[in-house]
């Protein structure tokens, strides 16, 4: 899905009439845009001006589906959005949003948080948690994914990727000249994953059949690399199941040469999903 956002000088909202609005979080050396509408997800997180993310989103399935659904409004009622600046004292910018999305018989409800470091640290911190409550009287079968796509340096062909932890819960995607990224499930470990290239995962989740991922954690690379996690829950009525997910950018100081190189592919980055 290609995004285009219309910019608005001074404001903390970007407003495309497609798809609805992207949010943006601001912290110090860090931008990241959660779009709320239709293909919702966050993308393009940008350390100290180099952007690191094409697509990271939310797909699910109930009992009663016969395939995934993406986590927008596609399928779902957006029926609340939060923006909000939660380290005032640092950077005055909003830097939390969070949004609900209400389906038959629950609601999904994610949070991020952006934390940025110094200017040319190349360090950067988004905290995730995502409450998914089940609203009816019967039980409720609910399978929820992750799906990632990040692209580290603005270059999507050149990064590495493994899974780690016991149980897994940890993605591991480097990339020789833009750094390195950790994301970590506090709680609770996916009981399914996999790693992939651009565009077997993403497909998976978007055709007509169910979905199991296959637990496939690498390493694989270098390439245009992807990875999902998934959960599975038997929510009780009024019960609420609660994922914690928290991901680190370490990005290195580049050279003269590197940072000739980052300026040329700025120009020509992609935004998918």
């Amino acid at each position: 899905m290609i995004r285009t956002l219309t910019c608005v000088a001074g404001a903390s909202l970007l407003v495309s009439p497609a798809l609805g609005v992207v949010n943006v979080l601001e912290d110090r050396n860090s931008t990241t845009f959660i779009e709320d509408g239709a293909g919702a997800g966050m993308f393009g997180w940008e350390v100290d001006g180099t952007p690191n993310l094409a697509f990271q989103g939310f797909f699910y399935r109930t009992g009663g589906m016969g395939f995934e659904s993406a986590v927008d409004t596609s399928t779902l009622a957006l029926t609340g959005s939060f923006l909000v600046d939660t380290n005032p004292f640092v950077d005055p910018r909003p830097d939390t949003f969070s949004a609900q999305y209400t389906g038959p018989g629950f609601v999904i409800e994610p949070t991020w948080t952006l934390r940025g470091g110094m200017a040319g640290s190349g360090t950067s911190d988004i905290a995730e948690s995502i409450a998914i409550h089940n609203t009816s009287n019967q039980v409720l079968q609910f399978t929820f994914f992750q799906y990632s796509d990040f692209d580290l340096g603005g270059t999507s062909g050149d990064d590495s990727l493994v899974l780690t932890g016991t149980p897994i819960n940890t993605a591991k995607q480097s990339d020789p000249l833009a750094g390195v990224l950790n994301e970590t499930v506090v709680t609770p470990s996916p009981q399914r994953y996999q790693v992939d290239d651009f565009p077997n995962l993403i497909i998976e989740l978007t055709d007509t059949g169910i979905t199991n991922l296959n637990n496939n954690a690498g390493p694989l690379g270098p390439g245009d690399m992807t990875w999902a996690f998934q959960w599975e829950f038997n929510l009780l009525p009024g019960q609420t199941a609660l994922i914690s997910k928290d991901k680190q950018l370490n990005i290195p100081a580049p050279s003269g040469a590197v940072l000739l190189g980052i300026a040329g592919l700025l120009s020509g980055r992609r935004r998918r999903a």
